[in-house]
């Protein structure tokens, strides 16, 4: 219990008044008192004989008139006797009121020593205040507020030309708080200067300590709390879900944190997927306040899908760009030289002539050739712009596109399309460019020649596009990372790819709100289906 300083001295003061007073009432009892006491007992006696006397005196002057004249001599005595105790009376009550007037002036000195002692003490108890109690009092209000983290509150000292150990503390103190204020500046400054570099990382960036606790993030990793990327967590492992209770066991996340600690290597680079977002993590060994931890650089891939589609819808738009402006003209004139001769020389309809069969082939691979630009140009046409199209009639363009490729690796191609007239609500920029990676995926599966089965079916709700290939399929184990960003598999056929093909695809067909499946066996094939709503229910994603 707080019991200040001000009440203790207080209550002492009143304690040692309370005390004193009661000493000097005992001793003033047992010797004063006393005394006065038994003189006044005495005196009381003394008067009770004297009436006594004075009574025995009356009842004799009653019986003189009968007494013989012998008498007179014995009350001669005893009336002698009678003014001794007269005066002896008197001279008890004359020492008993000296006395009392004695033991008055005593009353009245102890009671003025009684005065001056109280007196003295409230000064003193008054100089201890200001001396000693509020100094206190200043240091103990100062010592809460800078307890509470309040650096800022300084002790007011009064100016004196004298000065004591209080007012030395009290200066001491304020110095002291003066430099802890400047040093807690200085590493507040310091600490805003390394969070704003951090924050100015494009990439997430986390610090967790030994014990999974994450100690310092940056603006882009709280971004990615905000959009649901991560869940907000004081641990690192229930960042990727709430469910997760203890550090990520091998079989969910590889955990940087315990490879680092267990290795040689002072950093590590992994891919986690999480809410089906592609992740790439760089972790670092760091030294964090004398104990182990590590930096973690979060990247989400999915932008580098998205700007990989970009660069090749780019591509694709200067490529058909320059064919169009190379082969359009030319081939132009060329088949405009070709109708000259048929018109002139072949003017008959009833001419079968084996030159006249010729000459209009050669014209009507010249017009195929001048649609190939054409094609590259729509399909380089990258727009968020929503509308309704066929789904037939883009797969048939893309295998157009194709035919070249296809025919000169002798691949035969299946078409098996159900409800020809069917349309989807999207991009059909984007549903081609799925087509095309998954047909030249295809492509590059059989370098030996295969069959290449492209099927559409309908249910009720939905559109099935399997794209099905006869080439050397595809690992059971390397089946689950083919749509993680940068991953290939075309090492198996000496082929060079940068892993990205899949990852647009996978990308591009969530922006239908569609799903796509795969199913694969080593050297008999590989199958992907799409599966996407069908225009009355479907509801478009639109980045």
């Amino acid at each position: 219990m707080f019991f200040s300083l001000n009440k203790r001295f207080f209550f002492t003061i009143i304690t040692f008044l309370l005390l004193c007073s009661g000493i000097f009432f005992i001793i003033f009892e047992k010797t004063i008192g006393k005394k006065l006491q038994a003189e006044q007992s005495n005196i009381i006696t003394r008067n009770q004989y004297v009436i006594e006397l004075l009574n025995e005196n009356i009842a004799l002057r009653k019986k003189i008139s009968n007494l013989q004249p012998d008498i007179p001599l014995q009350l001669n005595a005893k009336q002698e006797e009678l003014t001794r105790e007269q005066k002896l009376n008197e001279e008890l009550t004359l020492r008993y009121n000296e006395d009392y007037a004695s033991f008055t002036e005593t009353l009245r000195i102890i009671g003025y020593g009684a005065i001056l002692t109280l007196i003295s003490l409230i000064i003193l108890w008054l100089l201890l205040k200001r001396w000693v109690i509020s100094p206190i009092d200043k240091l103990t209000t100062l010592s809460v507020d800078v307890a509470n983290g309040d650096f800022t509150k300084r002790i007011d000292i009064p100016k004196s030309k004298f000065t004591d150990e209080f007012d030395t503390l009290m200066h001491t103190i304020n110095f002291m708080l003066n430099n802890i204020e400047s040093n807690i500046n200085e590493i507040k400054e310091k600490e805003i200067f390394l969070q704003n570099i951090i924050d100015a990382m494009p990439d997430a960036i986390r610090i967790i300590d030994k014990d999974y606790n994450i100690v310092l993030s940056n603006k882009a990793y709280n971004n990615s709390v905000k959009n649901k990327y991560f869940h907000k967590s004081k641990k690192c492992y229930e960042a990727y879900s709430k469910e997760n209770t203890c550090p990520c066991s091998s079989a969910i996340h590889l955990c940087p944190l315990k490879e680092l600690e267990k290795s040689a290597s002072p950093t590590l680079k992994l891919v986690h997927t999480v809410n089906n977002r592609p992740l790439s993590i760089n972790s670092a060994r760091i030294n964090l306040n004398n104990s182990y931890g590590i930096v973690e650089s979060i990247r989400d891939l999915s932008d580098n899908v998205n700007y990989s589609h970009q660069q090749k819808i780019s591509s694709l738009g200067f490529l058909a760009s320059s064919l169009a402006h190379e082969m359009k003209n030319n081939l132009g004139a060329i088949n405009l030289i070709l109708e000259g001769l048929l018109q002139k020389y072949y003017t008959d309809t009833s001419n079968k002539t084996e030159e006249k069969k010729y000459l209009e082939m050669i014209s009507s691979q010249i017009k195929e050739c001048i649609t190939v630009p054409e094609r590259l140009l729509k399909l380089s046409r990258s727009s968020d712009t929503l509308s309704s199209f066929n789904i037939i009639s883009s797969i048939t363009d893309m295998l157009s596109l194709l035919d070249y490729e296809i025919k000169s690796k002798g691949i035969n191609v299946i078409k098996n399309f159900s409800n020809t007239k069917e349309k989807i609500i999207g991009n059909e920029t984007d549903f081609k460019m799925i087509i095309l990676n998954l047909i030249q995926n295809a492509i590059n599966a059989m370098p030996n020649g295969g069959d290449l089965e492209i099927k559409t079916n309908t249910n009720k709700d939905e559109i099935l596009i399997n794209i099905k290939d006869s080439g050397i399929g595809i690992k059971e184990d390397n089946l689950k990372h083919i749509f993680e960003p940068f991953y290939s598999t075309h090492n198996q056929t000496d082929n060079k790819g940068t892993g990205l093909g899949l990852a647009i695809v996978k990308d591009l067909v969530q922006k239908l709100n569609a799903k796509i499946a795969v199913s694969s066996t080593v050297d008999v094939g590989t199958t992907f289906q799409i599966t996407i709503p069908r225009q009355k229910t479907q509801k478009m994603l639109v980045k």
